[in-house]
Parts: structure tokens; C-alpha cells; sequence
């Protein structure tokens, strides 16, 4: 990978930082979007390429990794993972003790979804708001320089999806870069519809996966796709990726979306991608889809069930929800008669 360059916003306008870049912290490759949306394989994907380390929706490590005990993607328990015990102790003293906790409770303050107007008006913002964005920003970024000194990374790749996560993040002075995943919201629809379904980053065996009814999870998806073009008006570097050409042309669509942000890879980086198939080795990535826990050889093929499975009425309530957006972002005239069940 050739060095890393951070994209230059310049002084006064919009997308400014508020606050100064803490030192040494690594670059942030950082997958925002809607749940159900491909985003676990594309992390993993990119953590493959040397010199960056993916670490899953790192969000969730104080609400589900750490209360529940979860298991880590390298199948052991979260509080058993060697990698993870040294990252907590270097960083927080541990995970147990009041460090990390504050970080939970300064996350409630600056990076949750009511937070986003004084985000993008942070010059506006009080005293005291602009202050717990930078000590948030601090500790995000002693916890992302503990992982990559880790394992040597330049670039710690974060799915945890959260548009204004990034944005906290990038206001702090973070070198954020983002990575805009977007799936046709029939997919979401359909996939956060499904009951039953088994999530095995729980030690419980019981536990599943969340569902939602489609008009909800459509609502969420146009919420959430916003949320996400924000970023761009503030100046965060954004590129967009499509689940599906990621699935159906893996390696120029990764190729292609390291190239906007900056981050250039050498082509033999990307020997592990193939045509319809990538190869993936264990990782310590946290929460995310249950395809967190499989390595070796993985064949891609996108998942369009909802093209047969879905009830028409929910198909043409969620594809009235989403159209504006299914059309901005090029779904294509045939997948939007969807509306009626024409393509199948």
C-alpha cells in the first residue's frame, strides 16, 4: 500500500474540523450504512490487506460485546481474546474499570442521532458540547493507535455503521474516511424481516438475530442513507459502494473505493480477491453478521431472495419508501417495477 495521504479540507469552509488531529492515530476506514447490508464481508475483505486491521462495529463493544460477554470473530469468548485483553488494558486500564465506561457515557452526549444538528453546526455548538466531542475523539483515538500498534497497522478498518459515529469522530479531528455501503432496501427489508434467525456471537446458544417489520426497516434505511450523505456536505472524504457490485465485482469495486479515499492499494494486495469468491483468515472482529465466524475460502453471491419470498404488499410498501433513494442511487428501472412485482 502506498503511504497514506489525509485529504485536506480547507480552513473556514463547512466541512472544517473542529479540533486538531491527536497524534499518531492511524487512519480510519470506516464502513457507514444500514444493518443487513454486506457490511461484515467487506470489512473482513479490507482487513485483509496489509497494514490494515479490521476491528467490526466497535460501537457495539460496550452495549453487546463486553455486558454480554460476547465471543470475538477468532470464536473465543470477548473476555478470553488475548488481542482484546491487551487492547482494553492499554487503553482503558481494562474493560471492566470506569475508563471505558466514560467513553460509553460520552458517547450518549455527542454521537447519537439527536446529536447530529450540533454536529454539523459545531461552531455553534456550547462549550461543553465541543468539549465532550474532543474527549470523545481522545479516546477513540488511543483505542484505535492501541490496535493498530497491535499488529503494526497504518489503517483500522471500523464497521460499525453509524453515520453520525463518524462524524463525532471526524469533528474530534479524526482522520475518518468513509466508506458509504448501500443495499437495495428490499434486501434490508426482507433479510431484517427473517425470524429465527441464529447469532452465535452469543456464548447462549439460544440468542438470534433482531428483526423488523419492513415499513419500519425501510424508514430506518432512508433514515440511515441521509444520515449518511451528511458526511459529505461536512466535508468527511466519502465514497460509495453498492452491496451489489461489491458482491458481483469484488475486487475493482474494493480496488476502485481505496482509490477515492485515498488509499491506494498495490494490486498484489488484493490476491484474495477473486472473481465471485474471496479468502478470508480469522479475525478478532466484534458483533456484525454471523459470517463473522467463517475463514478460508468464501464464495460471493448476492443475496435477492426477496425477489420470490417477499409478500408483494410489503415489497410495494418498502420500494414506495425507499424510491427516491432506490432511483439516486441507480438501482435501475427493472428492480424498481419491483413495485408491482414485475421482475421476477
Amino acid at each position: 500500500m502506498t503511504a497514506l495521504q489525509r485529504p485536506d479540507v480547507a480552513e473556514g469552509e463547512p466541512g472544517t474540523r473542529h479540533a486538531q488531529s491527536p497524534p499518531d492515530c492511524p487512519t480510519i476506514l470506516y464502513i457507514a450504512g444500514s444493518g443487513r447490508s454486506g457490511s461484515t464481508l467487506l470489512e473482513r475483505t479490507l482487513g485483509e490487506l496489509p497494514s490494515f486491521v479490521n476491528v467490526g462495529e466497535l460501537i457495539d463493544a460496550r452495549r453487546r460485546t463486553v455486558a454480554r460477554g460476547e465471543r470475538c470473530g477468532c470464536g473465543q469468548a470477548f473476555v478470553d481474546c488475548p488481542f482484546w485483553a491487551r487492547v482494553g488494558a492499554r487503553s482503558f486500564g481494562g474493560w471492566a474499570g470506569e475508563g471505558f465506561a466514560a467513553v460509553h457515557q460520552l458517547q450518549l452526549r455527542v454521537a447519537r442521532q439527536r446529536h447530529i444538528p450540533s454536529l454539523l453546526a459545531m461552531p455553534l455548538a456550547d462549550r461543553s458540547f465541543q468539549q465532550d466531542v474532543a474527549s470523545y475523539g481522545a479516546s477513540y483515538a488511543r483505542l484505535y493507535r492501541t490496535i493498530a500498534n497491535e499488529v503494526g497497522a497504518a489503517c483500522v478498518v471500523d464497521a460499525s455503521k453509524w453515520p453520525v459515529q463518524a462524524l463525532a469522530l471526524y469533528r474530534a479531528g479524526l482522520d475518518i474516511r468513509v466508506i458509504h455501503l448501500v443495499r437495495d432496501v428490499r434486501g434490508v427489508a426482507h433479510s431484517l424481516g427473517k425470524r429465527d434467525v441464529a447469532r452465535p456471537h452469543a456464548l447462549q446458544e439460544s440468542d438470534v438475530m433482531a428483526h423488523t417489520a419492513p415499513a419500519a426497516a425501510a424508514a430506518r434505511w432512508v433514515a440511515c442513507q441521509g444520515e449518511a450523505e451528511l458526511l459529505r456536505c461536512c466535508g468527511v472524504p466519502v465514497t460509495r459502494v453498492r452491496y451489489e457490485d461489491f458482491v458481483g465485482r469484488p475486487r475493482p469495486t474494493v480496488l476502485a473505493a481505496l482509490n477515492a479515499l485515498g488509499l491506494s492499494p498495490d494490486p498484489a494486495h488484493l490476491a484474495h480477491i477473486g472473481d465471485g469468491r474471496i479468502v478470508l483468515g480469522v479475525s478478532h472482529g466484534l458483533s456484525g453478521n454471523p459470517s463473522r465466524f467463517r475463514d478460508g475460502v468464501i464464495t460471493l453471491q448476492s443475496d435477492e431472495a426477496w425477489r420470490a419470498a417477499m409478500p408483494r404488499r410489503d415489497r410495494a410498501v418498502v420500494t414506495a419508501i425507499g424510491l427516491p433513494l432506490l432511483l439516486r442511487y441507480g438501482m435501475g428501472r427493472r428492480k424498481v417495477r419491483g413495485l408491482v412485482g414485475s421482475d421476477r
